[in-house]
């Protein structure tokens, strides 16, 4: 969405581009952007653009100069907002100005061009135009602006902005930093968030949904599967969690808001060190279980309780041994020697 909107934004500001140029005579055969109607004849990209009028018009505004480019009827240049919006289809005929005029084309001799007010409408819009300069050949170009951070307009577009402003705004979780930080595996941090959010597939929710399937922990196969069960209550990810309760933790967790409790509470001087440690070793155990889960139930292949131990402690250590040691003061321990440290019995 943010990518498609700034390709809407350089069509305007980058006026005299070829690409522009092209488009407009190529592709809208020398019709406006806004009385251009989407058509299954335009490309994917040119479809994209059309279809995005009505959002175009939170973000987009036009500054007057000469009025040569500044649609009078579709363009955002008054407080009024596009003023065919407000007009209606009758706004052509009752102001006399045509529906493809620019902005240049209502002024004559220096003043605005208007029939007497025949509605209030009508009356407001010649008040707000009073008050704003006329345009003149004097004058610079129409100059078109972004919506930016601070609720204005400006001459330059950030997609930071644009996507703050587009997307749904939720209350932040206390676990995010348990699932991303600097040290994580993306593709462990994945399947950690997705495993927070309640929405992996696991077999208590693929029964939720209507599917046929056996509702037993492959791993287990003592309880039902769930991400609770899974990640914390199966003996096999008990026994897990049970090979790394050294230093930092006395007992296993029982759940991912234990999880994010332990992190909360680890004391010392060393706390921020052990803290990344073990946020690591959270997201590669629930990775670790959920491969394992899924190559039991689609491959038939199912590792040792020990096997799996050495698939986790070779993922540690491989990912910390990764890490640039200047991250860690000289005097501290590393994040590999802090790692030796939860596992039990530690050194």
């Amino acid at each position: 969405m943010v990518f498609r909107l700034k390709r809407l934004w350089l069509f305007f500001y980058v006026s005299g581009s070829l690409w522009v140029l092209w488009l407009i005579n190529n592709r809208f055969r020398g019709r406006s952007f806004w009385l251009t109607n989407d058509s299954t004849r335009f490309s994917r990209t040119v479809r994209s653009m059309l279809q995005l009028k009505q959002e175009l018009q939170l973000f987009l505004r036009c500054n007057v100069g000469d009025g040569s480019r500044a649609l009078f009827w579709f363009d955002y240049w008054t407080e009024l907002g596009p003023l065919h919006m407000l007009f209606g289809s009758s706004g052509p005929r009752s102001l006399r100005i045509p529906l493809t005029a620019t902005v240049s084309q209502a002024v004559s001799n220096g003043h605005w061009n208007l029939p007497p007010v025949r509605s209030e409408i009508a009356e407001t819009l010649q008040i707000i135009l009073s008050t704003m300069p006329v345009p003149s050949a004097a004058n610079s170009g129409d100059v078109y602006l972004w919506r930016n951070q601070s609720g204005g307009f400006g001459p330059s577009f950030s997609s930071r902005v644009t996507w703050k402003r587009i997307r749904d705004h939720s209350p932040s979780v206390d676990w995010y930093k348990v699932v991303w930080f600097k040290e994580e595996i993306p593709r462990c941090s994945f399947i950690s968030w997705t495993a927070f959010l309640g929405r992996l597939p696991t077999r208590d929710r693929l029964i939720s949904w209507g599917l046929s399937v056996q509702p037993g922990c492959v791993l287990c196969s003592v309880a039902d599967e769930s991400i609770s069960h899974l990640f914390f209550h199966c003996s096999f990810a008990a026994a897990t969690w049970n090979r790394f309760c050294g230093r930092y933790t006395a007992s296993p967790p029982v759940s991912l808001a234990a999880v994010v409790q332990l992190c909360q509470r680890i004391q010392g001087p060393q706390a921020p060190q052990a803290v990344a440690v073990l946020k690591l070793l959270n997201q590669i155990i629930i990775y670790s279980l959920w491969r394992e889960r899924n190559a039991r139930i689609f491959q038939g292949l199912s590792s040792s309780q020990e096997a799996f131990f050495r698939v986790v402690d070779r993922a540690m250590r491989d990912r910390l041994l990764s890490l640039s040691r200047t991250t860690v003061p000289a005097p501290s321990p590393t994040l590999l020697e802090l790692y030796f440290w939860f596992l039990s019995p530690y050194s």
